[in-house]
């Protein structure tokens, strides 16, 4: 059970959204609190989870340093990748990050993993450390709102 992946579906979705805008200002709030810390964690986990990647680490740590949480979501989102962040060779961590993560059967500097180690979109930093928090992000997620729908439903 605990390696089985945790889903909503659209009509869950649906209903938290709902459930926001029903919120007053100070339950939003305390929303967009939770879910920055709970990105700000997540995103700690990739960074601490990059050092694991052999190859191209001075531009995967680039990649990983560069994340930005978004402070005024309420479902806490986190993104990585931008024009901003330049190489000095002049590319950008935007064109850049997925072939790091997932690697290039088109451009041997962006490796791909062997059938030993796994195919697919099984990537290198991000989505490892995201599906190995998952559970654990989740819970807490889950429990962060139950106590502002309980403290703010009165």
């Amino acid at each position: 059970m605990a390696d089985e992946p945790i889903s909503y579906d659209k009509s869950e979705l649906r209903s938290i959204l709902k459930a926001f805008k029903a919120m007053d200002d100070e339950a939003v709030e305390a929303a967009k609190r939770e879910s920055g810390a709970l990105a700000e964690y997540a995103a700690n986990e990739v960074k601490s989870y990059s050092i694991t990647r052999r190859f191209g680490q001075a531009a995967v740590n680039r990649i990983v340093t560069g994340v930005r949480v978004s402070k005024s979501s309420k479902i806490g989102e986190f993104s990585y990748g931008f024009a901003s962040q330049r190489f000095s060779g002049g590319g950008t961590t935007q064109s850049l990050w997925a072939g790091y993560e997932f690697g290039s059967n088109r451009y041997p500097q962006f490796p791909r993993r062997t059938a030993r180690e796994g195919r697919g979109n099984s990537g290198y930093f991000i989505y490892p450390a995201l599906r190995k928090i998952q559970p654990e992000l989740v819970r807490k997620w889950e429990e962060a709102f139950s106590k502002i729908l309980k403290e703010w439903d009165k």
